[in-house]
């Protein structure tokens, strides 16, 4: 079993077979999806990767919860290059109780690279259409170091983390 990641007000669990209903809804719904890559509304599909995601050294699959356990979301780590972890299928549900979700599940998901994993460097795309994500990470520091015609390709530094990680502390345990 992969590990937990502990914040404030949410934590960030493995993702079990079980998610995969909530995975599908939450990637099939129209308002939440237009910004991420299509996803197959085949339940026993999702079930299927979330299997093979298993067996993975690399990648974590996280469903972000609330301390009552309900689910809010997901993210995960993949596409690891030497140094730098990707992070991505960052979903929130509409109406999330806590209004912090979205900068504390950020910082747990960099926290867990940066210090549990020792990776240096994130890489990730954000499409450009998506601008609020995009300036999300711009406010955390992240770097556009390349595009193509949908998406922003961004670098993170640990070092750069730190900055946001104190300016954003007030969201951590």
């Amino acid at each position: 079993m992969k590990p937990y990641v502990r914040g404030k007000n949410i934590f960030l669990r493995e993702v079990a077979v079980d998610d995969a209903d909530f995975i599908v809804e939450l990637r099939t719904n129209p308002a939440m999806s237009k910004h991420i890559s299509a996803t197959s509304a085949d339940v026993e599909m999702q079930k299927n990767y979330i299997s093979e995601y298993a067996c993975s050294q690399t990648d974590f699959y996280f469903v972000i919860c609330d301390w009552d356990w309900r689910r809010l979301g997901t993210v995960r780590i993949y596409d690891v290059r030497g140094d730098s972890f990707c992070w991505g299928s960052w979903i929130l549900s509409r109406n999330l109780p806590i209004a912090s979700a979205a900068i504390e599940s950020a910082l747990l998901i960099y926290d867990f690279g940066f210090f549990a994993l020792h990776y240096l460097k994130s890489h990730f795309d954000v499409r450009k259409a998506n601008e609020r994500v995009v300036e999300f990470h711009k406010r955390f520091g992240a770097l556009i170091v390349a595009e193509d015609e949908l998406n922003y390709f961004f670098q993170y530094d640990s070092v750069v983390y730190m900055n946001a990680r104190n300016k954003y502390r007030r969201y951590l345990p």
